[in-house]
């Protein structure tokens, strides 16, 4: 039995749902990889932060025809600097097709229909990635005892010092610590976790 448990689990564990028909068909994912694979077919992109912009370059010069279908009115504030005016370009000169102020009502395996402030659109489309965002599994997290925040972010109680949680012997590590705040933690501010951590335990 183990005596400390580190749990790593992030936030991309539960997408946020489209919840429109036909969003259960092979063509829709919530998850993206590989540009490869959608190389010369015809792609919708829904959202506009960094998980839908990354996708949409990558796959529009692997030769795809790409359509973003963008709630806003713009691309994402929070999207990154360097990536931001790339996107912008693309969008501007015609490459890449971006509907804002719009929504999918409708996904079928040859189409996809869209309600835009011009009226609805009918997309010939073969794959839909729908970055939408992502949901930390915070049910999990209870159901091993730990205690979350009382307020709507749900944050898992912890030692900010160690990184133990509520539980004796059981630590969060990562972008999890946040619970619904997830623009708060990243890779890049969150390695300290793991010293934290390490320290704890290689203390006891």
């Amino acid at each position: 039995m183990a005596k400390e448990i580190i749990i790593a689990t992030g936030f991309y564990d539960i997408p946020y749902k489209l919840n429109v028909p036909g969003e259960e068909l092979p063509k829709v994912t919530h998850y993206y990889s590989d540009p490869h694979f959608y190389a010369f077919q015809k792609v919708i992109v829904v959202g506009a932060m960094n998980s839908a912009v990354d996708a949409a370059l990558e796959i529009w010069r692997k030769g795809a025809e790409v359509t973003m279908v963008i709630r806003g009115s713009s691309i994402g504030e929070r999207v990154k600097y360097w990536i931001k005016p790339d996107i912008e370009n693309r969008i501007e000169e015609g490459a890449i097709k971006a509907y804002f102020n719009s929504s999918i009502m409708k996904i079928t395996p040859e189409t996809v229909e869209v309600i835009t402030p011009e009226g609805i659109k009918i997309i010939d489309n073969d794959w839909v990635i729908a970055a939408t965002g992502y949901q930390p599994n915070l049910k999990f997290l209870e159901s091993a005892g730990i205690v979350l925040s009382d307020d709507e972010v749900r944050c898992p109680v912890l030692n900010p010092e160690t990184h133990e949680t509520s539980v004796k012997g059981i630590y969060l590590a990562g972008v999890i610590c946040g619970g619904m705040n997830t623009h708060r933690l990243f890779i890049e501010n969150s390695r300290e976790h793991a010293e934290k951590i390490i320290r704890a335990i290689a203390s006891r």
